[in-house]
């Protein structure tokens, strides 16, 4: 299917069970986002107008997973989900998608109808009028004859000169030319494996890559072979490959990758066919992934308890965070997934980064299968364990450090409008019971006044805007967690790309300032105070970069509002007593806490904080 209207069209022409079949095919094989979000669009109007709107079990969970996928400038994509929402009705899909009402067009309807009008036109409306003679993208069209003139001597050996003898039939091969010089596009198809070269391979489609026969092709390409199938899921094919060529041990690499992903897809007898092609049959099961392991025992109850129980207990018994992690996404995996997320939930305080940050993706994917609200409440948590990481005193760590302060700003948002969501829905449910409650015996109960009609309309409204705000806070802080992820690779990348003395330098500079200050003290509660600042404080923020000016307003204000891990990284000056200091990239912010407000003493490069000591001390 080359575009969305030509999947839409052939897809309302069918009949059977379109719906399911459309969800199962958007779900198990490797589609375009564009694509993907067409099945799902067409599959809920399908149901809408031939089964009463009862949709398939699968298609909501799937529109959530594509909807955490979509960039910036996924415009057109984003409009499909949105109108899906609308036509679905799934308060969920709609809170991923940050609460955005669908289009109307020009007549009023909704754009998802004209959607459909476009599926119902005949199918032949999609047909192009002439076959497009064209190769794939990047290839280079080569002669399928030789170059002569007319009057040379025929390349057949005939002995005529060329005009007299093949020209013409050679003019009609040259129609049909290919990327391959000497062979037309019908003999490259023919033997495709014969041509096969790794551009070539890079650019082959799924239906043409599973005719290809494993074994004619070079034993250079049969690894990038393979994992271009398991690339388009391409499960069942990447398995009977194995069959045909065996296990070897140049390919031992790629079986443990196919292993996994068939595990993932919950394929248990492609993954007992894939141990039988193994050179060594009787791999230790020890070796195999816990998914893989689970997978395989899932139909004996009692071997499966045995199983959760050895891989707990060996979870338990290593530090390995890698490990760690691959037990809980095999729970996650497993017929236990509800189970899976509370053990994931318990991996990500202590976990690295980057594989917390895996788990807890992993988490919100089988929260939007188990059809359960799109957040997760150890959201927190994990945006806590974002913003404690330690992420050095160089310049380079700046963006990230202004990232994490954004996205605690952000979750410091989010948790007091879910506060006042709250309370507003209690209190309208406090209303409504009193207005439900049997009045006192009486002859008749007076009707209510209208001032509580008034407040109560108003607090329906206040909750509706507050569930908008939600949303938008919702998308946002999954956006600065992708970005905050962004800046920890890039941070990783110039660490591993800087020099050794640059590195011992650094390392220099921080025990030097490490000498300067106190033991970090245990924060209790904080009051709320007033911020007090210098008098050419103004000055100074318009002299540091932007981001330095940001990040210092903000941790001002997180302090000012007496925020417990606002105090985190502020620590005392040994020969100045009472002013605290705060890393804000290569800057320090010096302050002092006071009953009632917060003095702000300068803001200065992290090179000038000894000499501002000295002046403090003289």
């Amino acid at each position: 299917m080359p575009d969305f209207s030509t999947l839409g069209c052939v897809a309302w022409h069918m009949q059977g069970e379109v719906a399911d079949h459309l969800v199962e095919a958007q779900k198990t094989t490797a589609m375009h986002p564009e694509l993907q979000a067409t099945a799902l669009l067409t599959a809920a109007a399908w149901c809408r107008e031939y089964r009463n709107g009862v949709l398939p079990a699968d298609l909501i969970s799937q529109a959530r997973l594509l909807s955490r996928l979509l960039q910036k400038d996924d415009r057109g994509i984003r409009d499909m989900l949105v109108d899906l929402a609308d036509l679905t009705q799934d308060a969920g899909l709609t809170k991923l998608l940050d609460g955005a009402k669908p289009e109307l067009a020009r007549d009023g309807r909704k754009i998802w109808e004209h959607y459909l009008d476009l599926f119902r036109a005949p199918i032949l409306n999609q047909a192009p009028t002439a076959p497009r003679n064209m190769l794939a993208r990047g290839s280079t069209l080569r002669r399928a004859v030789p170059r002569l003139s007319r009057n040379d001597p025929c390349h057949c050996g005939s002995g005529k000169k060329y005009k007299n003898c093949c020209i013409e039939k050679d003019q009609e091969r040259l129609k049909h030319s290919s990327d391959v010089a000497g062979f037309t596009q019908e003999e490259v198809a023919a033997e495709p494996e014969q041509h096969l070269t790794a551009k070539r391979l890079g650019t082959t489609a799924p239906h043409q890559l599973v005719r290809f026969d494993p074994k004619k092709i070079p034993a250079d390409l049969i690894g990038p072979y393979l994992h271009r199938l398991i690339l388009f899921h391409l499960y069942d094919r990447v398995v009977e490959a194995f069959e045909q060529l065996g296990c070897s041990e140049e390919l031992e690499e790629t079986w443990h990758h196919v292993l996994f992903f068939v595990t993932r897809a919950g394929r248990r007898d492609l993954a007992e066919r894939l141990l039988k092609v193994q050179t060594d049959p009787v791999t230790p099961e020890r070796e195999l992934w816990p998914g893989t392991r689970l997978l395989l025992a899932q139909d004996d109850p009692i071997r499966y308890l045995q199983l959760l129980e050895e891989l707990a207990l060996e979870a338990l018994q290593t530090e390995d965070s890698r490990d760690l992690r691959g037990f809980a996404i095999a729970l996650l995996d497993s017929k236990l997934r509800a189970l899976g997320i509370f053990v994931a939930r318990s991996m990500v305080p202590i976990l690295e980064q980057k594989d917390a940050t895996d788990l807890f993706e992993e988490i919100l994917k089988m929260r939007d299968k188990l059809k359960l609200s799109p957040d997760d409440p150890y959201s927190d948590i994990f945006d806590k364990r974002f913003a404690e990481d330690e992420t050095g005193d160089t310049k380079d760590a700046e963006a990230l450090r202004h990232a994490q302060q954004l996205l605690e700003a952000k979750a410091h948002e989010f948790r007091r409008l879910k506060v006042l969501l709250i309370e507003s829905q209690q209190e309208i449910a406090r209303h409504e019971q009193q207005r439900r409650a049997p009045a006192p015996a009486a002859p008749v109960a007076p009707p209510p006044a209208p001032g509580d009609e008034a407040a109560l309309r108003e607090l329906r409204r206040k909750v509706e805007e507050l569930k908008t705000g939600l949303n938008e806070r919702h998308r946002e802080r999954n956006q600065l967690r992708r970005e905050l992820q962004q800046a920890y690779a890039d941070l990783e990348t110039l660490r591993q790309q800087a020099s050794p003395a640059t590195a011992h330098e650094e390392s220099e500079a921080n025990a030097r300032e490490e000498a300067l200050l106190l033991p970090e003290e245990p924060v209790g509660n904080q009051p709320v105070r007033l911020i007090e600042f210098p008098r050419d404080f103004a000055g100074i923020l318009r002299r540091v970069p932007p981001v330095v000016a940001r990040t210092t307003l903000i941790a001002l204000g997180r302090i000012a509002s007496g925020e417990a891990a606002a105090f985190m990284g502020s620590i005392r000056l040994k020969d100045c007593a009472g002013v605290l200091r705060r890393r804000l990239g290569e800057y320090r912010l010096l302050y002092r806490l006071h009953p009632d407000r917060v003095e702000v003493i300068d803001l200065i490069p992290r090179c000038d904080l000894e000499r501002r000591i000295k002046i403090f001390m003289g």
